[in-house]
């Protein structure tokens, strides 16, 4: 079996994508120290980024809106699929950074989460 991969760098971290999970490099940690492997979770709970380039189409919460982990957050649709990103933190939404139907880029801040 042929697995794909899709990969971007963007502001010297290399994204990296494979099916739903995703991991990030950083370029200088590469070069010096060798691969680190992270999830994107691990990296800043309170930060829900984009995953690869793709087009908002759901919009479940709005700034000062209490969530619970493992909750729905924004939907993204990116090489024809959707993907849900949820809250790794039950929290409040400090800010919401895009809106329905915008076009975002690989690891874009969509939503910022208070910091519990």
């Amino acid at each position: 079996m042929i697995k794909k991969y899709s990969a971007e760098i963007v502001d010297q971290k290399l994204w990296i994508k494979q099916g739903d999970e995703t991991w990030c490099y950083d370029v200088l940690d590469i070069a010096s120290e060798g691969i680190r492997r992270k999830k994107t979770s691990s990296i800043s709970p309170d930060k829900i980024v984009s995953l690869m380039p793709g087009k908002i189409t759901k919009m479940f919460v709005k700034e000062g809106d209490s969530v619970t982990q493992g909750q729905a957050l924004v939907v993204m649709e990116a090489m024809k699929m959707e993907y849900t990103l949820k809250s790794d933190l039950s929290t409040t939404v400090e800010k919401v950074n895009v809106e329905l139907g915008q076009q975002v880029t690989l690891g874009q801040l969509l939503v910022q989460l208070k910091k519990v």
